[in-house]
Formats: C-alpha cells, structure tokens, sequence
C-alpha cells in the first residue's frame, strides 16, 4: 500500500484536478509545438496539431477518457506557461492531499525514474479530487464528442478506456468514475469510484497484470461492499500516554475528557473487528490557546490481516476551561510585565529631563555681546 511505484497515466487525474481548480473550462487552450511533439512515440494522444484550439473542458477530457498525453502537456503550459512549473503545483496539491510518498516529474505518467507514487498516495489524491463537482464529472463520463476545430476538420469521439463502466466488459454495478494508466515500467494501474447506497469506495490498483487489473478491483470492491460496516471509533480519556504534549498540556485537558469522549468520529471496520481494538492517540497542536485543535490519529492494534491498520487521522477543535493556577499566573505575568514597561518609561523621563537641564546650564555660560559692558579707561 506505501509501496513507491510508476502510476503511469492515473497521474492524470492529479492533471485534471488542477484543471478544474484552476481554470474555466470554456478557456482557450493553444497547443505549442513542446505540447504536440514531446511525447514519446506510440504513446497516446488525440492527434492535436501545433497551434491548435481547444476548450479547457476538452482538454481535460481528453486527457481523461483517451488518456491524450499532448493534452496534457497543454493543461499545463495554459495553467503554469510550462509544464516544469506545473508539475511543482502537482506535487504541491499532493502533499495538501496527504499524498506524502508522491513525486511528479511529468503531467501525463509517461515513465520517468523520479515518477512515483503509492497506492495509499493515490487513493488520498483522488479523495480529494472527487469533492470537486465538475472533476467528478469529467471522471465519471464514459463518451465525449469534440467538434471541428481551427486545425481539425473532422469530429473527435473520445471513449473511455475503463472497462467497469456501463456496458464496458468489466462492467461492475456502482462504478461512477475511474481512469486507466499502462506503461511496461509501471504494468497495469487503475483507480475506480464506485458507490451503493451512501457508501463510496476507492480502489487503486498498480503494477497489475493485464486485464487482472479489474478483476483484482471487482474483488476488493466485492470486499469493501460485503465484509465491512461503518463504525464510531470510541475515543478514550486524555493521558500521558496517549497525548503527544507535556505534563501541563494533559493536565489542562483533563477538564476536556467528556467533550473528547463525546466526539463521534467513523470509520469503516470489517466485521470482525471491534471498535475497542482501535488504538487512539492525540497531538495537541496548539498549546496554550483557549480552544485545543487536537489532531486524533486512529490505528488498529496489534496490525490486522483483514484490513489496513492505519486508520488515519482527524482534527477537532474542544473549548479548554483554563485552571485558577494557570489564570492567576497569567495576570502575575500580566502584571510583571506592565511592572517593567512603567519602569522603563520613568526611567526614560528621568534621562529626558536631566538632558534638558543640562542643555540650558550650558547655554547660560554662553556671553551674551549685548549684555557684556567694556570697562571704561
């Protein structure tokens, strides 16, 4: 699962996020000459030519269904004026969505010896992304038509290439999104959204063989759909032992117990597995501030061979009711410091005043010519 492997094009949904997060889609996207060109030999595209005019929205389904790695370039050039620059923005998107194990070095997954991601990475990538509306769209269309355009006389039907859609000779009920990658460096990759009822599952597969890339995903979506229920995580008392802190931030959460234990945090557990076998552990991230921001990380106990042990993590915001120790100390600090600051300006006076006075002592000895009498002879 943390594994660093080759995604190949299940990169593009990262493209694609970017493109939706960061332009309109009835934009004018200009193919330059690096665009079309750069692409290596018998890797996929829409036959775009040097110069010519698309939509955003077409750009992005393009790179989506047909998996168009010259579209993908330009997204990048339009978004960043390079695709150099636009992959710094890739890898910066990855971290914000959890993707810690991830580096791009291209927009299309195209093999690249510093191209690598996990599994894990990959599903946190496209967590983030389905929260879009308009990617989750792109994501779930399975047929898209491109009109004519100022190089291209002729209509583009581009298809999905995931064969778990509707019809497709995979097809598996419940899927609503998905993208296809392949390179001989990486095998077969895939990423598929699917839903029933209030459930949506995600499922990444990377370095498959052939078409096993789908059943391997219709059984952990069977897995996912039939051996687990949605659980609240039972959240135990702050302590010493479960609070990553110092003696005083435990003591200043005591108070907090009950609001912590009232907190209602799901996840989704196999059958078998118990609430009370979550282990529960808190980073307090903001001492000394009146509302603790405390950062809950959930993990299995022991590991599991049913389930992925890392349960990950959540932040929730508790109101601390600060001790009379900790108030009375404050308003002593208060108050020494307000101690200090009248100090420092009496003293501040004191200097101003001697200066002055010894200004005007020294300009009375100063002679005056006209008050000065010659004596007479």
């Amino acid at each position: 699962m943390h594994e660093r492997l080759y995604p190949a094009s299940i990169t593009k949904i990262m493209t694609v996020l970017l493109g939706v997060e960061n332009a309109d889609l009835d934009e004018t996207v200009t193919m330059s000459h690096d665009a079309v060109f750069s692409i290596e030999l018998g890797a996929s595209h829409i036959a775009l030519d040097e110069g010519e005019q698309i939509s955003m929205e077409q750009a992005l389904m393009a790179a989506m269904l047909p998996s168009a790695n010259e579209a993908c370039n330009g997204i990048a050039e339009h978004i960043s004026g390079s695709v150099t620059a636009f992959v710094e923005l890739m890898n910066k998107r990855a971290v914000e969505a959890g993707a810690l194990n991830t580096t791009f070095a291209n927009a299309n997954g195209l093999s690249d010896p510093r191209h690598l991601t996990t599994a894990y990475d990959m599903a946190m990538i496209t967590q983030a992304a389905v929260q879009n509306p308009q990617f989750r769209r792109i994501f779930g269309t399975s047929h898209y038509v491109i009109a004519p355009t100022n190089k291209q006389v002729e209509t583009r039907y581009l298809w999905a290439e995931h064969k778990m859609f509707g019809s497709g000779r995979y097809e598996y009920d419940g899927v609503i999104g998905g993208k296809t990658g392949y390179t001989r460096a990486s095998g077969n990759t895939l990423v598929t959204l699917a839903q029933r009822g209030e459930r949506e599952l995600i499922v990444v597969a990377i370095r498959s063989l052939n078409q096993a890339v789908y059943t391997d995903t219709a059984a952990l979506l069977d897995y996912g759909f039939n051996q687990f229920n949605e659980s609240s995580i039972i959240m135990p008392a702050v302590t010493a032992a479960n609070l990553d802190g110092t003696s005083g931030e435990t003591k200043l959460l005591e108070d907090a117990d009950r609001q912590v234990q009232e907190i209602n945090i799901a996840r989704l557990l196999h059958k078998n597995i118990s609430p009370s076998d979550v282990r529960v552990d808190y980073t307090l991230l903001n001492p000394g501030e009146p509302t603790a921001q405390l950062q809950v990380h959930m993990q299995i106990g022991g590991g599991s061979n049913l389930m992925y042990s890392d349960l990950g993590t959540a932040l929730v915001e508790i109101p601390v009711r600060v001790s009379a120790g900790s108030v009375a100390l404050n308003i002593f600090s208060i108050g020494i410091k307000t101690l200090l600051v009248l100090v420092g300006i009496a003293f501040g006076l004191r200097w101003f005043f001697k200066s002055r006075q010894a200004v005007r002592r020294k300009r009375g000895y100063r002679l005056n010519p006209e008050r000065v009498r010659m004596p007479l002879r």
